[in-house]
């Protein structure tokens, strides 16, 4: 049993629609509700994963107004746990680093010493004691001020990944901390075979460890526009008109809404926090993941994750 982390809040990020999975997956059933590997779905897998971890409190879920009630009535089986869960709510959808950044602005107001764990609602993570004993890794970093990352060591040249590059005996001091290089786009697969080969290279898993305060003051540096509506939306979220308060994430959809920060958000600029922040910093950490991994982007992902019958089916 983990001892509780309170100050580390976990962001699952869920306002994905995965139509890769079509026509399982569609707009009112995402990939993240689908039961595709494992004995629950996959949002259900992530929010166990972590449960244990952290305070049931601790855990917030960002999505879109669309979203947010179908995910509630999906984690009603977690009993007690799904009542504690916070939900941060979007008006639209506008990519990762907006809704990292929503997040941000919340914990920051009310949690201002807070380390945030970002991850995906949809991917698949086998092991939970690995990723656990990973992510105190990661999280030690992220204490001492860094922007923290898993890679995946590669199993193949795959197309389908972007990767990170470490720098050589980069181990900082602390074992298993490496200090990242660079940021490479979906690579062609000669030069995917060159990272592969290359042995530097690890792709991107998308899951990230840091503090509140550190990534906003990056979000600042690197993304300027991005920030200043940030302020401005924590502005309007946290005046005392406001009826729905950001401490509690969690109310309907129903409650009246404050329609001048949904504009600013709608009209925030689509950017991945990979794009905006990661490849630009120079002060990112990965820690290599010992887990078994897969973002499940795509039906032939499936051949990563499940154990084939003797034929070599996997279904």
């Amino acid at each position: 049993m983990h001892q509780l982390l309170k100050d580390i809040y976990v962001v699952i990020l869920a306002g994905g629609s995965g139509t890769r999975f079509w026509p399982l997956s569609r707009e009112t059933c995402p990939k993240q509700m689908l039961q595709i590997v494992g004995e629950d779905t996959l949002l259900r897998q992530t929010v166990k994963r972590i449960n244990g971890l952290v305070p049931p409190e601790n855990i917030w879920i960002v999505t879109t107004e669309d979203m947010a009630l179908n995910i509630r009535f999906h984690l009603e089986s977690f009993g007690e746990l799904a009542i504690k869960i916070k939900f941060i709510k979007e008006p639209i959808g506008k990519n990762t680093a907006p809704a990292i950044g929503l997040a941000a602005i919340h914990l920051n107001r009310l949690f201002p010493q807070s380390v945030m764990i970002v991850m995906p609602s949809d991917h698949a993570i086998p092991d939970r004691e690995k990723f656990l004993s990973d992510l105190e890794l990661a999280i030690q970093g992220a204490r001492e001020d860094h922007l923290v990352t898993f890679g995946i060591k590669p199993g193949r040249p795959d197309t389908g990944y972007g990767y990170i590059k470490v720098q050589n005996a980069s181990n900082i001091g602390r074992k298993g901390l490496y200090k990242v290089e660079c940021f490479a786009e979906k690579p062609d697969l000669e030069t995917a075979k060159k990272y592969l080969s290359d042995g530097r290279y690890y792709w991107n898993s998308g899951i990230f460890v840091w503090k509140t305060s550190k990534i906003l003051s990056e979000i600042e540096r690197y993304l300027p526009a991005l920030y200043q509506t940030l302020k401005e939306i924590e502005s309007l979220l946290f005046s005392s008109d406001q009826p729905n308060k950001p401490d509690q994430p969690s109310i309907p959809q129903s409650e009246i809404r404050n329609p001048r920060w949904s504009t600013l958000y709608a009209n925030l600029e689509p950017i991945s926090i990979d794009y905006g922040v990661m490849e630009r910093s120079s002060n990112v950490l990965m820690v290599p993941a010992t887990f078994e991994w897969s973002d499940l982007g795509s039906w032939a992902a499936l051949d990563e994750i499940i154990t084939k019958d003797d034929d070599g089916n996997i279904l």
